[in-house]
């Protein structure tokens, strides 16, 4: 590639950071945050080693303890993994590196063994993910039906979105991505297949839509509205997912990223290619329509 190529040069993000090059870093699930949940400097080293990036998407890090699915994943709740990420942004800052961190919450993707009094996993209704087995801290094991979630419940949620953006800031992050894509709970709220509620987050596109804009509303009280990403993944079939009203429910979020709902907030959208491989396509305005390989 010619050093020319417009994909390494520099770039304004939304008139809040100057990026060196075009080049995203897409969010990967390291898994080495330990039983604790908190970043470490195997991690650090890890991300210093891609600061060269013009931005790091860091993996999906837990909101809450309720949001945990995956074995030694990162979480932001709590003021242990705020330090942790601390030091790990100041390592990266020190290349010269960006980084966002991603907010997650996997709902129904998860399993009892992961909770406290062996909980259930929650969903916006009880639906089963239809899989062979969800790897947890006891081995393999089947997916369970979820717990479908309160109203007062899905308030707690999003005040744990709001208060891990309000860590991702103290600890320095350049900005968030809200993940709301891949089947995760944000997702299982968009899709008509695992959002069966009747009340006011359910039922309508426009009521399932009303979990993921409260959320975003409550992000962008701790972070600014440009250092915001949304990942979506509408017409996504990963953890037994998918809908044949995606088109909807990809415009609606277009429309409401795009009209001042949510100002300046960016939509990244995640597809599966041919291969089964999985991308994120880059919809900030300046970058092109660039692809970058996860």
């Amino acid at each position: 590639m010619s050093i020319d190529s417009p994909l390494l040069q520099p770039c304004i993000l939304h008139g809040a950071l100057q990026l060196r090059n075009r080049v995203v870093m897409a969010p990967l699930t390291r898994a080495r945050a330990g039983v604790d949940r908190v970043p470490n400097a195997q991690m650090s080293q890890y991300y210093q080693q891609r600061s060269s990036a013009g931005l790091i998407i860091a993996e999906a890090t837990v909101v809450s303890e309720r949001g945990i699915g995956f074995v030694d994943s990162p979480g932001i709740y709590n003021e242990q993994q705020l330090h942790g990420w601390q030091q790990l942004v100041e390592d990266v800052h020190a290349k010269g590196g960006l980084i966002f961190l991603q907010l997650w919450h996997c709902g129904r993707a998860s399993h009892s063994s992961f909770h406290k009094h062996a909980a259930l996993p929650v969903a916006p209704s009880a639906v089963k993910l239809e899989g062979d087995h969800i790897h947890t801290p006891k081995g393999n094991q089947a997916y369970e039906t979820p717990h479908a979630l309160t109203v007062s419940e899905i308030e707690q949620t999003i005040e744990n979105y709001k208060n891990a953006a309000k860590n991702a800031r103290l600890a320095g992050f350049d900005g968030v991505e809200v993940h709301c894509a891949n089947g995760y709970l944000l997702d299982q709220f968009l899709q008509s297949h695992t959002n069966q509620r009747t009340d006011d987050f359910g039922g309508s596109i426009e009521k399932r839509y009303r979990m993921v804009d409260e959320v975003i509303r409550a992000v962008m009280e701790e972070m600014p509205a440009n250092k915001i990403g949304v990942r979506i993944s509408p017409n996504g079939v990963f953890n037994n997912m998918g809908a044949t009203d995606f088109r909807e429910t990809l415009a609606m979020l277009r429309s409401n990223s795009s009209n001042m709902v949510w100002p300046i907030c960016t939509l990244w959208m995640v597809f599966l290619l041919a291969s089964m491989s999985s991308a994120s396509l880059c919809c900030w305005p300046n970058f092109g329509r660039y692809l970058v390989a996860r």
